[in-house]
């Protein structure tokens, strides 16, 4: 018998028992060996029925809510030693230690150890146990008018003030209240997007401030278009065709606001906010991390989960979700192809994205710089001379792609003068 997900050995008393039981009651069934050293030997105990007592005391007192019926201890002997074994059944409630309160004293089971839950899986698990969320709870606010979604809907062939609609919705409940969800699509809704734009990333030059309030989908419609606003776009002639470039493709925007907005947590009354900085990137920073124990490389892999489920899905009755969990991947493929780099970051209360800048220089420099790095890839190496004919480009032009291309570690120069060759790195 061996420590694992569902078994312990503790070599006696201690106060960390408690730790385990709650970390078994929150988790998955489990069994408590008390006499047992580590390796599952057992070992005995003195005042096995002392212990046993201590126990039994210390689970109604340390504890809360009250565990006993799902919590049994035995005191049993073998081979004229003591031992006493807890075998403990998952509640159907959240447990923690008293003296510690819900967020720090809420245990769960991880493989053989028993941890701290993180203030996000407490939220999701009390949330499970009581068989509701943010979005189907009953509003606050009963007060509530849908004049900006209404045409919105109607598109689509749907009365929002019919009221076995707005059931079917869950915008309403069966006693006719309105719920979070209904608020967030509401004229009403109390959460918004600030906007603010500087000159540079440190913010020394303050250029402009907005927010955005009112339905989600205004948020979402303004958003949209203020950054459309203040991201330009290039003319660039290639082969004789004239491209439009974005400085941030419009896709890219529709993506990430949305994601902004129907990822977030809204279980905190608080902005997301958005940082433009003109000569470099984007910044979105939306409340809440990553949902559902996911990875950002899981993310990046295409995984999804969705804390607001129906929020995500009136968005795509509104056909402004294409595809769920594609979102993040397709922009980061974007980005890789520009070889531009694509930022996001997960902290504990929050969810950062940064969209770096298109530029035209850095279009040809990319360009010229996979010309470049394929001709080394097919001859081993190249000279400054072959390269200025390979990209018909200057002299000072191309020592200046070169150097940057060594700068990004993507190529290494071997020789000095006219011998000087570039092999990749």
């Amino acid at each position: 018998m061996i420590e694992n997900e569902n078994v312990e050995f503790k070599e006696n008393y201690t106060e960390n028992i408690y730790k385990e039981i709650v970390a078994f009651l929150n988790s998955c069934s489990g069994t408590i060996h008390i006499g047992y050293d580590d390796n599952g030997n057992l070992v005995g105990l003195k005042n096995a029925k002392d212990i046993e007592e201590k126990i039994s005391n210390g689970i109604t007192q340390k504890i809360t809510p009250d565990c006993s019926i799902f919590v049994s201890i035995n005191n049993n002997t073998l081979k004229g030693k003591e031992y006493i074994v807890i075998n403990v059944s998952k509640g159907i409630n959240v447990y923690s230690l008293k003296e510690k309160g819900v967020v720090k004293g809420t245990y769960v089971r991880n493989g053989s150890c028993s941890i701290p839950a993180s203030e996000e899986t407490v939220k999701q698990m009390i949330i499970k146990n009581s068989n509701l969320s943010f979005e189907t709870s009953v509003s606050n606010n009963q007060n509530l008018t849908f004049n900006y979604i209404f045409s919105a809907f109607k598109e689509i062939g749907i009365d929002i003030n019919d009221k076995s609609i707005m059931k079917n919705l869950l915008f309403i409940n069966q006693n006719n209240y309105y719920s979070n969800l209904a608020l967030l699509f509401s004229d009403q809704n109390p959460y918004t997007i600030k906007v603010a734009t500087y000159e540079s990333k440190e913010k020394s030059n303050f250029l402009d401030r907005k927010e955005f309030s009112g339905s989600l989908l205004e948020i979402y419609d303004k958003t949209l278009n203020y950054l459309k606003l203040n991201s330009a776009t290039y003319g660039l002639i290639d082969d004789s065709v004239r491209k439009d470039i974005e400085e941030y493709p419009e896709f890219i925007l529709r993506e990430i606001i949305l994601n902004s907005l129907i990822h977030r947590d809204y279980g905190m009354l608080t902005s997301n906010i958005i940082n433009i900085y003109k000569n470099s990137s984007i910044e979105f920073i939306s409340y809440g991390s990553l949902y559902g124990n996911i990875t950002i490389e899981d993310v990046l892999a295409g995984l999804s989960t969705s804390r607001n489920p129906h929020l995500q899905s009136i968005f795509m009755r509104l056909k402004r979700v294409e595809a769920i969990g594609s979102g993040i991947r397709r922009v980061n493929s974007y980005y890789n192809d520009k070889k531009l780099e694509f930022v996001i970051r997960a902290l504990p209360s929050s969810f950062i994205v940064v969209l770096p800048r298109i530029t035209i220089d850095k279009l040809i420099l990319n360009d010229d710089s996979e010309v470049i790095s394929n001709y080394i890839k097919k001859y081993g190496q190249i000279t400054r001379k072959t390269a200025e004919l390979l990209i018909g480009k200057e002299k000072t032009t191309t020592a200046n792609i070169l150097n940057k291309m060594i700068e990004e570690n993507i190529i290494k120069k071997i020789g000095n003068g006219p011998s000087t060759k570039y092999v990749l790195k």
